[in-house]
């Protein structure tokens, strides 16, 4: 159980508004006068009560709602009305939004931050009128709610929770929402008089119709910098900002009985509890500093996460990729964001940037592992002593961020026949990271920065050998438009890394995958056994047209064979460039048959740093939405042959041979209480591998507070290359006088994700997340590598049965109860079976 007694509540990292709010970062006006709205003072106290009697409501509000979609410039089909008002500690906005038929209006309770698929009305505020940033704050018609932060003039982070009011109401005339938005979660300068950007967007989800005070088209840019513009409020100030966010968490454990082992002469596992109970208490606060600057600060953070991770069986040779879960650092994550500004989006092909900044490094399992034999007692996370983040904006417009986080020595504990030893697993390590980025020129430049650090205390000298004592990045981010219309822009960035440790761990840093140093055919790269830092190098620059129906980008990126950000960041492979070219276009005007429709064509280069051509692929993609609002599309691809440098994971380069995949992919109608989604994917080589895959997700509102979804998928995969081991041969003279091993590994595997979301009120709700997961591969025909750079084997007779077989089921739920605002009880389950 936790319970924690705050002025917020903590996000719970969900998608929550993206697809609703997507529309809300609209530029307000295209060959229109821009409009502006007046706010009055409150002259006495507004109730908020979702009914509009108060006389501030009762003058002529804003109207004129122009249609985004479906018919894209035309007037509203229903009339919308909407009143600003403001007094000394608030900023208050009613809406009146007026339907033909009141009975129609879609309401649902979904928990906060979700997806509504309901009717709903969104304001947007941007305080500080930067025309780059920005709050906005939802409701529908069952009083759900969302918020969160626009950053970047068109980039959302739903992870902002603050504290605010909103009332609703439902009558004759269709229904009603009332706002009561504090100062205190806004951030603004003292002024003698205020002129902020506002906007607001209205969706009617049985028409699929979403309308906004001036048009936004749907072939354009969303941007922030053209909202309308409300003037009149006067004589306020900024309060102070100071919160303090204790939380009391306890915990059960319930295992089954302790196993016996053989081994260790039939002794139970002395660590191994049938239940186990643990409690924790700890504070967060955040306290406004001078300006517009904010320190977040935890002690002794609770910082379990709320949701399991996915199950894996992962067969490739890199780290797999978890996304973050945990509320302290998903909330203002967009502050530390990097390397993507400027364009609306980004396409990559083969390509992922490496993360400068992967939060969870930070009270990540331990790294080290206990050398004595028995049995095990390893912690399966690093206590985090303490972490900060200060952030804001200075008054030249700089805006910085900065986190620091410390975290404990870890030991893990061994049994041997009775006897306990005791191991350090893990050393107290100093983890920091700073932001800072600026945009001007009327936000069609940005320059930005970022550095990391990662500081070790190594006095375990067993430890020096397996861990850096020093890791540090440093990198530059920027973007132009290149046209006054801001339809092009080019976007880059660049840094450096560098890490200092033993040359023991140097060492097995360069053989380690990603880097494989140890390549016995390439010339550009080498082992250096002496060698206690490793320093690389990486960029990327995009050209991108992402306004009309014409579509374009190109980029080139390039990581170096010395490039390591994995003591705080995250990244895969190294020795790389690479480019593509792609083209599209959109047609967002309806047709006899389609409402939206698109076509294209992409191609794609990659090489190493020695010049050899290790990628080259071409897709053709073609989309369309019916007027029914069913769609679909289709992926066609073709890989060529080239050399794959990573299959021997070490080795010589191999020759990889051509291949042919396609995605069939549709969707139905989201509007109705029942619909889904079905990808059918298939690829296959001239190697004669093959890979087939088939999911779907359905979904069903089984009333207006329950939600079901069951998301199976299966997969059958024949590989005729799967890596198995390397050998040291004096006899492999062709292959350097080692074998490496492969075989034919059929594959199958089945999972699904189960979801069930309850909401009793707008305040309260249950989750319950299952995912079953099987999977199992067999091995035959095992052959070793005949001679670099090609495709041939010769017979191999393998020693070991690598067959495997793997179940789980991993089970979460959780019940969420917001009592009073800002203070929120959490019921957390969380069951975990597997077996090989």
């Amino acid at each position: 159980m936790i319970t924690r007694n705050r002025r917020r509540v903590q996000p719970m990292g969900d998608l929550a508004a993206l697809l609703s709010l997507a529309v809300l970062l609209s530029p307000l006006l295209l060959n229109a006068q821009v409009r502006t709205v007046e706010a009055l003072r409150v002259g006495s106290a507004i109730s908020i009560d979702g009914v509009l009697n108060e006389s501030e409501w009762q003058r002529a509000g804003i109207t004129g709602f122009i249609q985004r979609q479906p018919s894209e410039g035309e007037p509203a089909s229903e009339k919308t009305e909407a009143w600003f008002a403001y007094d000394d500690g608030a900023l208050y906005v009613a809406v009146r939004l007026y339907d033909t038929s009141p009975d129609s209006i879609y309401r649902r309770l979904v928990r906060r931050d979700q997806d509504f698929e309901s009717d709903y009305v969104t304001i947007g505020i941007d305080p500080k009128l930067d025309r780059n940033t920005a709050y906005y704050f939802s409701a529908n018609p069952s009083g759900a709610i969302g918020d969160g932060i626009i950053y970047d003039d068109n980039k959302t982070d739903n992870s902002y929770d603050p504290v605010w009011e909103v009332a609703v109401s439902i009558d004759e005339l269709g229904w009603t929402a009332e706002f009561r938005i504090p100062y205190s979660q806004l951030r603004f300068q003292r002024q003698d008089q205020y002129t902020w950007g506002v906007e607001v967007l209205r969706r009617i989800h049985r028409k699929n119709e979403e309308s906004l005070l001036v048009l936004h088209p749907r072939n354009d840019d969303i941007r922030v910098s053209r909202w309308v513009t409300i003037y009149g409020v006067r004589g306020i100030s900024p309060p102070p900002r100071i919160e303090i966010l204790p939380y009391i968490a306890t915990t059960g454990k319930f295992l089954p009985s302790p196993p016996v082992a053989s081994f260790n002469q039939g002794r139970t596992d002395p660590f191994v509890f049938g239940r186990d109970y643990s409690a924790n208490i700890g504070a967060d606060a955040k306290i406004g500093l001078s300006g517009d600057f904010t320190l977040d600060a935890t002690l002794n953070p609770d910082f379990a996460q709320v949701e399991v991770d996915p199950a894996v069986v992962n067969l490739t040779a890199y780290e797999t990729y978890f996304a973050e879960k945990r509320p302290f650092f998903i909330e203002g994550s967009n502050i530390l964001s990097f390397g993507r500004g400027g364009a609306a989006s980004f396409l990559d092909f083969n390509w992922g940037d490496p993360d400068f900044f992967y939060s969870r490094r930070i009270g990540r399992a331990p790294q080290g592992t206990v050398t004595h034999e028995g049995f095990r007692s390893i912690p399966d996370r690093t206590t985090i002593l303490g972490a900060a983040k200060v952030s804001g904006k200075t008054a030249d417009g700089w805006s910085l961020a900065a986190l620091t986080a410390l975290t404990d020595r870890e030991h893990g504990e061994a049994d041997s026949a009775g006897t306990r030893f005791s191991e350090e697993i893990e050393p107290l390590t100093l983890y920091a990271v700073v932001r800072g980025k600026k945009q001007f020129n009327e936000s069609r430049q940005s320059v930005g920065v970022i550095g990391t650090i990662v500081e070790r205390d190594l006095s375990e000298p067993r430890l020096r050998r397996s861990l850096s004592r020093r890791a540090m990045s440093l990198a530059v981010d920027g973007w132009t438009f290149l046209d006054s219309a801001a339809e092009w822009v080019v976007t880059g960035w660049t840094g450096i890394t560098s890490v200092q440790g033993s040359s023991d761990y140097l060492l097995e840093l360069q053989e380690s995958p990603g880097h494989w140093f140890q390549k016995p055919d390439a010339d550009h790269v080498s082992v250096d056994s002496a060698a206690t830092t490793l320093a690389g190098w990486a960029g990327r620059v995009w050209l991108a047209k992402d306004k009309g129906n014409w579509r374009f980008s190109g980029a080139v990126g390039v990581i170096s064979p010395g490039f390591e950000s994995n003591d705080l960041g995250y990244h895969t492979y190294t020795d790389v460039i690479n480019m593509h070219l792609y083209s599209a276009y959109l047609w967002f005007e309806p047709g006899p048959v389609f409402r939206t429709k698109s076509i294209s064509f992409a191609a794609l280069r990659e090489f190493n740093f020695a010049g050899r051509k290790i990628e080259e692929t071409y897709y053709l993609n073609a989309g369309g939405e019916l007027l029914s609002y069913w769609g679909g599309s289709l992926y066609l691809g073709y890989s060529a042959e080239v050399f794959d440098p990573r299959r021997t994971r070490g080795g010589p380069m191999m020759k990889s041979l051509p291949s042919w995949f396609g995605v069939l992919s549709f969707y139905s109608d989201t509007r109705e209480d029942f619909y889904g989604f079905l990808t059918l994917s298939a690829d296959r080589g001239k190697s004669g591998g093959w890979d087939y895959a088939a999911s779907t997700t359905l979904y069903w509102k089984a009333s207006t507070a329950l939600s079901l979804s069951v998301g199976p998928s299966f997969t059958r995969n024949h590989s005729v290359t799967q890596y198995v081991a390397a050998f040291p041969d004096s006899l492999a003279t062709a292959t350097y006088d080692t074998r490496y091993v492969f075989a034919v590994l059929d594959r199958k595997t089945l999972s699904a994700e189960m979801r069930v979301n309850w909401t009793f009120s707008p305040k309260a709700s249950f989750q319950l997340y299952l995912q079953p997961y099987l999977t199992a591969g067999q091995y035959s025909n095992f052959r070793s590598l005949a001679r670099p750079g090609t495709f041939t084997f010769e017979p191999y007779t393998y020693p070991a049965n690598p067959d495997f077989n793997f179940r789980s089921l991993r089970a979460n739920a959780v019940f969420r109860w917001e009592y009073l605002p800002g203070s929120t009880l959490y019921l957390v389950w969380t069951n975990e079976k597997s077996h090989f």
